[in-house]
């Protein structure tokens, strides 16, 4: 009994300093996290700290470095931003141009209907949906366990060197995920400022072909809906659908 013990409390020592580095690897995450935040604009830095987990806010502020100098052009409006958006000329084009559409589907696929979502995504609801959504959590987790691997190199010495937090940048800005996050990070969705749309198609009141990821290839590809959205798009402001990631209800608006 006692010799058990005893393997017992030396397989414990071995992996205590595992764990301890493990620990201490995440703290150093969160540094270099903190400093790529400060240098960020104050809206993206506020928007950054309520992610939820090292993983998301990895994700994140990749999408923020790789913006560049774009990141306060593409930055989501403001709820006042929103409202007078809505009184202005460009909306209501946005409207016809969106209702042309709608009756050009529905007249080429009798009995059903296009639905538009018209409403500018507010920076508070794209976090809750970042915060939440499972697939986005895979890539992170990707990401963050390549981030593990890449700060424990050589290389790198404190999280607080200058040096090492330009070379955490590289990394980030040059990382590719294995396939493309299905949500963009909160502040820079094309929703945001009302540049995308999101179409569905519904028959009888219920939806048909919804905007959901994993029925992509059921619900829109195989019976044709994506090709017939794209049918009804013709020589119409939009572009689209989008590729990365596969959306082809997602459409650009470009007046």
């Amino acid at each position: 009994m006692a010799r058990r013990i005893g393997i017992v409390a030396i397989v414990a020592l071995l992996l205590a300093p595992l764990q301890t580095t493990f620990a201490s690897a995440d703290d150093a995450l969160d540094e270099y996290l903190t400093h790529i935040a400060d240098s960020l604009p104050e809206k993206t830095a506020a928007a950054l700290k309520q992610i939820d987990g090292t993983p998301r806010r990895l994700l994140a502020a990749r999408s923020y470095l790789r913006a560049g100098d774009t990141l306060r052009s593409r930055w989501s409006w403001t709820a006042d931003e929103i409202e007078k958006h809505a009184r202005s000329p460009e909306y209501r084009a946005l409207l016809a141009e969106t209702e042309k559409v709608r009756a050009r589907f529905e007249s080429q696929n009798p009995g059903y209907t296009l639905y538009a979502n018209t409403e500018a995504r507010s920076l508070e609801l794209q976090i809750v949906r970042f915060n939440t959504n499972a697939s986005v959590g895979r890539v992170a987790a990707s990401l963050h366990k390549q981030a593990l691997a890449e700060i424990g190199k050589s290389a790198y010495g404190s999280p607080d060197q200058a040096d090492a937090v330009e070379r955490f940048k590289s990394f980030l800005t040059r990382w590719r995920p294995p396939t493309a996050a299905p949500l963009a990070a909160p502040g820079i969705s094309r929703h945001g400022q009302l540049r995308a749309i999101d179409f569905q198609i519904m028959k009888d009141g219920a939806l048909v072909a919804p905007t959901e990821t994993a029925t992509v290839k059921r619900n829109w590809d195989a019976p044709g809906w994506t090709k017939k959205l794209q049918a009804a798009m013709a020589d119409s402001n939009f572009r689209g659908p989008l590729q990365s990631p596969y959306e082809p209800w997602h459409y650009e608006y470009d007046p």
